[in-house]
């Protein structure tokens, strides 16, 4: 998810003022946009900016499909086009994290998933040193998405794993978010398991959720599952 629809996951919440729906997607850095007018579907574009389904052309680049429309309590949800789906694990077993119980990541704790990995990084000192690629694959696939895939400007922060009610989220919409993401050139939501950032009340275990039917249950965190930022 990307966060920074600020004026930030998506999963993505960016909060800006104004309005520009461009006719063409570029690569500046801010724009002023309003993202009330961002309804569920609606693509993102690398410039900040975005257009809806139908007005999105090959002359634009999609960095985001829009999950949850931005309300007075809540900022716009956004999921990136780009998937893991060969499978990373939420920790390895040589991961600090994965014999620990990180209780600001269960349950009431775990809600919003913008500051998952800081929570993460208090519990376990092992996280953000250098070696996240090896210990915390899933983690990292989402810190390092607007590197990955050459994201800059309002874009270029904000991006997480999302938990288990942002997940929840996309499953509710999922079948016209594969529209958007089928139009932009983006990884659908198949019928997979997706990592959450959401610890279970086991040490060694963390919340999943089943793209098909929206189950949710907890798996090995060195188990691989799909992930999308």
């Amino acid at each position: 998810m990307f966060a920074g629809f600020a004026a930030m996951v998506m999963a993505f919440a960016l909060v800006l003022a104004g309005c520009q729906q461009p006719s063409s997607g570029g690569d500046s850095g801010s724009v002023a946009v309003d993202w009330s007018k961002a309804a569920v579907g609606y693509i993102v574009l690398t410039d900040g900016t975005f257009v809806s389904p139908d007005n999105f052309n090959t002359g634009m680049t999609a960095a985001a499909v829009i999950v949850r429309a931005k309300s007075e309590y809540k900022p716009a949800l956004g999921v990136g086009i780009h998937h893991n789906r060969t499978g990373l694990a939420w920790c390895t077993n040589d991961a600090n994290a994965y014999n620990v119980k990180i209780t600001d990541l269960q349950s009431d704790n775990c809600k919003d998933g913008s500051d998952g990995w800081e929570k993460l990084k208090a519990a376990c000192d092992d996280a953000g040193k250098g070696n996240d690629e090896t210990l915390y694959p899933a983690w990292n696939f989402c810190n390092t998405y607007a590197a990955t895939y050459g994201l800059t400007g309002d874009l270029a922060d904000g991006w997480y794993l999302p938990t288990v009610a942002e997940l929840e989220t996309i499953d509710s919409k999922r079948s016209k978010i594969n529209e958007s993401l089928k139009t932009a050139g983006g990884n659908q939501f198949e019928k997979s398991y997706y990592w959450s950032c959401c610890q279970s009340f086991s040490d060694k275990y963390a919340y999943e959720l089943y793209f098909g039917n929206g189950s949710t249950g907890d798996n090995n965190k060195y188990n691989d599952n799909y992930v999308c930022s």
